[in-house]
């Protein structure tokens, strides 16, 4: 009996070393995480910098803040690319979320999504443009899109297009296995 708790203690803190050596990094092995932004961060200030005459908006965050949400509450179908300079993430929407998508009544198709429903509200008006890419003709997933989201500090064509006449941005974050990428809305 002497023998096996000796056993078992050794096992212990042989087990407690290993997980002080594994965990040096915060990021690896950490779940994906939406993360809210600020006026006051370098990301959303180089973004407004990018597209003259944007400004952060708050409300515009919180809305991408949902989206961030969902795009973080189902790692399974998420993949980055090799760079890690895209997240994807494949979901499934009815047809009338694909038409709203196709019509640019965003908020309408992402509250169809169930996107923020579950946080404290829906995506109100149909006052926004997503600065990301929005796949809805997969063609082996009929009921599927897919959202494409750029690493922080990218700016895309997806994101030059909706910037257009607009004045306002909202950003938030998806945080996965250390890299930040950036849900754009502009409005």
């Amino acid at each position: 009996m002497k023998n096996w708790k000796k056993l078992l203690a050794c096992l212990l803190v042989g087990l407690m070393a290993l997980t002080v050596f594994t965990a040096c990094d915060a990021s690896v092995g950490a779940p994906m995480s939406p993360k809210r932004s600020d006026a006051e961060s370098e990301s959303v200030k180089k973004l407004c910098e990018s597209f003259k005459g944007v400004t952060y908006d708050e409300e515009l965050s919180e809305k991408a803040y949902y989206i961030a949400y969902w795009v973080a509450g189902t790692s399974v179908s998420c993949s980055t690319n090799a760079n890690k300079t895209e997240l994807y993430r494949v979901g499934s929407a009815n047809d009338s979320a694909k038409i709203n998508l196709l019509q640019h009544n965003y908020a309408t198709a992402f509250d169809s999504m169930g996107i923020g429903k579950g946080i404290g509200g829906g995506m109100g008006a149909d006052d926004f443009i997503p600065g990301f890419y929005i796949d809805t003709d997969l063609d082996s997933r009929k009921d599927y899109i897919s959202f494409t989201l750029p690493k922080v500090g990218s700016v895309t064509d997806t994101m030059t297009k909706a910037a257009k006449g607009k004045t306002k941005l909202g950003v938030a974050y998806v945080v996965k296995d250390g890299v930040s990428y950036a849900v754009v809305l502009f409005g």
